[in-house]
């Protein structure tokens, strides 16, 4: 059975790719008028010039020197210069422009389709490369070519490093226990296909978001699905189940903590768990009933639904509560549920005796 194929077969979860790509050339010299560089780093942009210098500078300090580099900018006020751009950093880095603004996911992909590098590598605006990301990811990927996706270690700096640290070290803690990887090399651990799917359905920590892979391997895997908020989180879904995927334990991502992403304010709570919900909603719709991967995905698709359930509960919205909780026994009936379908309805009819709580599961 193909299991990929099965498990997103539905418009959600198609893989959105294009045929016949170009074989482009492995040679490390600088890129000159003729010739396709070795990786393209993809940087969406929108209204942070001076974070974006940053990455930039990050990026040509890398040691691998056969790159280019396409900044998108997201409709940011004033402008990216491009010619400014190309006066600092020369003419590896190139400048595409959204008049409107469209979000991360569609930014990244207006720059993969720009891309002409053999491989593929991401760096947020805010964010910046240990100088040995690039050699180090791409030496690995043309050592194991049998290596679908490689995901990167992430180390955090900035105000709110401290906290975000150890929680996203909790989190890989509790994955990498999960997977029992197996260590190729001193850096690299390779995982199972279906025990990664089946991790990354109950938690998908920052490194697996911070995917380099071969361009055509990312055509097969299909481009970040727009209308999704966590649509690097649905990507890594996609591309556990596109072929085998590897770790690299060097931290070489280097992500900021200081307050200043966009998608991560506390405001921003509900409409995550709406659209992990809805991802993983759609996940069950689309496997087909004999899928060796349903009953795991509704299992996720009932704890995303109670994730939004305590969501409005903490708003005191207790009938969304009541309808969400409800709309998970079309996944099958246990306790738990019932559990939480009562904790809903006391806060629907006025009962404050019930202090809703953070959902810790």
């Amino acid at each position: 059975m193909d299991i990929a194929g099965s498990a997103f077969s539905n418009a959600k979860f198609r893989s959105r790719g294009t045929a016949n790509l170009p074989k482009n050339s492995t040679t490390r010299s600088l890129p000159t008028m003729t010739h396709s560089p070795l990786v393209s780093v993809v940087i969406p942009t929108h209204n942070r010039p001076e974070l974006l210098a940053e990455a930039l500078q990050s990026v040509s300090a890398q040691t691998l020197a056969d790159w280019e580099a396409i900044v998108v900018d997201d409709a940011s006020e004033p402008s990216v210069d491009p010619a400014l751009i190309r006066q600092t950093y020369g003419p590896r880095v190139k400048v595409m422009r959204h008049n409107q603004a469209k979000g991360g996911a569609a930014s990244k992909n207006t720059g993969i389709q720009a891309a002409s590098g053999r491989y593929m590598a991401f760096l947020d605006d805010d964010d910046v490369y240990d100088p040995n990301y690039l050699e180090t990811a791409i030496s690995i990927l043309e050592q194991h070519p049998e290596l679908n996706t490689l995901f990167i270690s992430v180390i955090w700096f900035g105000p709110n490093s401290k906290w975000t640290s150890q929680y996203y070290s909790e989190a890989m803690g509790k994955i990498l226990a999960e997977l029992s990887g197996t260590k190729v090399a001193d850096n690299l651990l390779v995982f199972d296909m279906m025990k990664l799917f089946n991790a990354l359905l109950v938690r998908i920590p920052m490194a697996f978001q911070r995917p380099v892979l071969s361009r055509s391997n990312f055509f097969s895997i299909g481009l970040y699905q727009e209308d999704c908020l966590l649509w690097d989180c649905e990507w890594a879904l996609r591309a556990a189940l596109n072929g085998p995927c590897g770790l690299l334990t060097t931290e070489l991502y280097r992500q900021r903590a200081a307050g200043q992403g966009y998608s991560s304010q506390p405001r921003r709570r509900l409409d995550h768990a709406l659209s992990n919900m809805q991802m993983k909603n759609a996940l069950v719709a689309a496997l087909p009933a004999d899928s060796p991967l349903l009953a795991a995905a509704k299992r996720a698709a009932i704890a995303a639904n109670f994730g939004v359930s305590w969501q409005y509960m903490n708003q005191r919205e207790g009938l969304p509560a009541v309808k969400t909780v409800l709309s998970t026994f079309r996944y099958g009936t246990s306790w738990k549920q019932l559990k939480m379908l009562l904790h809903a309805f006391l806060i629907w009819a006025g009962g404050r005796f019930l202090k809703p709580r953070d959902n810790d599961d």
